[in-house]
């Protein structure tokens, strides 16, 4: 693995642990009712995405199982949507993207220690 790709993997799983910690209880009713709580989620999502795109092309074609153009979209729509994020997707990102992005790092990360 390059340098530069550990080093942006390491700052997306750096995000990622921040949306897990922000994300424990997530639910509907956070969805609707804690706006400030879901802004910063949103925030750190961007943020993961930032890093993922900085991802050499090697990198991801290494790992075709990720589908690297949906989360620049992902970010695109976090970022241009001025305050009109669809929250389900916020959801969807949080329950089924980020723990597969975050398995596939780890063991990127593993591999290249041993």
């Amino acid at each position: 693995m390059a340098k530069d790709d550990r080093e942006y993997i390491e700052k997306a799983l750096g995000e990622i642990a921040i949306v897990e910690e922000y994300s424990q209880g997530f639910s509907e009713y956070v969805l609707q009712n804690d706006r400030i709580r879901v802004d910063a989620i949103v925030l750190h999502l961007i943020q993961v995405a930032e890093h993922v795109d900085r991802l050499s092309d090697v990198f991801k074609s290494l790992h075709p199982d990720i589908e690297w153009t949906s989360i620049r979209g992902f970010r695109n729509r976090l970022v241009h949507s001025y305050g009109e994020v669809d929250l389900h997707f916020v959801l969807a990102a949080i329950t089924k993207d980020i723990p597969a992005l975050k398995d596939v790092f780890l063991k990127c990360i593993n591999q290249s220690n041993d």
